[in-house]
């Protein structure tokens, strides 16, 4: 790994018994791309880790109930079977050649209620270690320095946090950040947002880019998101916040002939411009981020404009790691994609798998026998399935 990739990153992810994902061992770079067909489970992938960002950030419960309860997220396992224990394992680099592990479990106790079966952190550096371990919401090995009473509902690592040793990991965990953005959303009236961070699907897009184009030392952020929203969409000038009453909406300007523009509210642009400004935004916005994930950044924008949104996002991670889910030929061609960056996200008997390129398919890539477009064209980018399971 070169030392422009050397940012904090999420190296592997463990994820058992959450939707679709039954046990999986994901190994990530700085930049990662999710391929698989709809339905594989990208979005499941992606949603564990926005679940374990609420979790931290909020609570447990909140995660839960935002997606209808630990029974519509828990793997079922059969009748007659004992209900499955969720577990999440995630291995960081992170600053200062700091490497931590975080993972935690919770249990079903009824159709509505859980608890937290097990935690466990630990960091590591040249020098020095720490690590604490919870089980049933009691500390087995306790944190040096404080003896806090846990919340059944929260995870330690919340008041770990209070600690200099494990603030790194809540910090990078808290500031993750999942996109699905939905153009219907940006182009509606939204409601008013202080706009510290992109809504998961864009419903607070006006919001934002007035902190982005306000805020103190963010002028460059917002003239180059301008920039390239016009090499997407022609004739574009630039984009504002719009107050309409009571609700905020985006403006655009955008010329029409050689000597006039004219201002247009987000009502009237095109779904691509929409999706193409909301993955600007999620990479552009005021504040820092440890992750950002965006499913499917490319859809219903034209390809021609793929490339701009592909160098967007590879330049991104060279200051903070970047996920996103495709099905593109066409993005999986750009030059600076590199076959180490991919994922093939497969469903087998009701299972997503997520694992490396096959070394059938690296090697026909690498032998430039056919590109990585090519081959899952004709259903070929085939996945190394001796990698992503436990």
């Amino acid at each position: 790994m070169g030392t422009e990739t050397m940012i904090p990153y999420i190296h592997q992810v463990q994820i058992r018994n959450y939707k679709s994902l039954d046990q999986v061992v994901v190994n990530l770079e700085p930049f990662t791309a999710l391929v698989g067909p709809n339905g594989a489970g990208k979005s499941n992938f992606i949603d564990a880790l926005a679940f374990v960002k609420d979790c931290l950030s909020e609570s447990i419960e909140m995660a839960l109930k935002r997606r209808g309860g630990i029974t519509a997220v828990r793997r079922y396992r059969g009748k007659g079977f004992p209900p499955r224990q969720m577990e999440f394992i995630f291995h960081l680099v992170l600053k200062n050649d700091l490497k931590a592990q975080f993972s935690f479990a919770i249990a079903a106790q009824s159709p509505r209620k859980f608890r937290v079966a097990k935690e466990y952190c630990s960091l590591q550096a040249k020098n020095r270690s720490y690590n604490y371990e919870v089980r049933d919401s009691k500390f087995i090995k306790p944190i040096h320095g404080i003896n806090p009473k846990l919340k059944p509902d929260h995870l330690a690592l919340f008041v770990a946090s209070a600690t200099e040793e494990f603030q790194p990991v809540y910090e990078f965990l808290t500031s993750m950040r999942c996109y699905a953005i939905a153009p219907i959303r940006l182009r509606e009236l939204q409601d008013p947002d202080p706009g510290d961070y992109l809504q998961r699907d864009g419903s607070n897009a006006a919001a934002v880019l007035k902190r982005l184009k306000e805020a103190e030392g963010n002028g460059d952020r917002y003239e180059r998101l301008c920039r390239l929203l016009a090499a997407v969409t022609e004739g574009i000038t630039k984009i504002d916040y719009w107050p309409v009453g009571p609700k905020e909406t985006i403006g655009f300007k955008q010329e029409i002939g050689s000597a006039r523009s004219l201002d247009f509210g987000a009502l009237n642009m095109s779904d691509g411009t929409l999706r193409a400004l909301g993955v600007l935004l999620a990479v552009y916005q005021a504040g820092q981020h440890s992750l950002i994930a965006i499913e499917e950044p490319e859809a219903t924008v034209h390809p021609a404009a793929t490339e701009v949104i592909v160098e967007v996002l590879l330049d991104a991670a060279r200051q903070r790691q970047v996920l996103i889910t495709t099905h593109s030929p066409d993005l999986l061609d750009k030059k600076d994609i590199q076959e180490g960056q991919l994922r093939v996200v497969s469903m087998e008997k009701g299972k997503t798998l997520i694992s490396p390129l096959s070394p059938a398919s690296r090697e026909a890539i690498r032998k430039r026998l056919y590109t990585p477009g090519e081959l899952l064209r004709i259903d070929e980018l085939n996945a190394d399935l001796k990698s992503g399971t436990v």
